[in-house]
């Protein structure tokens, strides 16, 4: 087990790689942005820039971590998913200087934005895997 604080850079090249060094695991390849973990919890895998992917921007707001559906609907099937998972634990992806990951803490959704907007807060700049 490892404890990981906010801030904290993880030099791998892959979301699977990512995984495998912190839960031990054995993925070749991981291509989702999240991945359960355990009691409700879930691994957050985002490039928080602004730009747009696959109808999805995420951003800084506040020190709140914003997911915003941009496109115009009809919206993915997995639109409500996301609401399902409230506490994730945010590792931003970076490409600049060579690919590696951002420890950025533990948010949890704010419940009261509509559908295609979610705001994330920090409860925890810090946790144990």
């Amino acid at each position: 087990m490892k404890t990981l604080k906010a801030g904290e850079v993880i030099h791998v090249k892959t979301n699977a790689e990512l995984l495998n060094t912190l839960l031990g695991t054995t993925y070749k390849r991981w291509m989702r942005t999240i991945r359960s973990l355990y009691n409700g919890s879930f691994i957050w895998i985002v490039e928080i820039d602004g730009k747009v992917r696959s109808g999805w921007s995420n951003t800084w707001q506040d020190g709140k971590a914003i997911e915003r559906y941009v496109c115009a609907p009809p919206y993915p099937s997995n639109i409500y998913d996301g609401l399902n998972m409230k506490k994730r634990v945010a590792f931003e992806k970076c490409n600049a200087g060579g690919r590696h990951y951002i420890f950025r803490g533990v948010f949890e959704i704010e419940q009261n934005f509509p559908l295609t907007h979610r705001v994330l807060h920090l409860i925890s700049d810090q946790i144990t895997l």
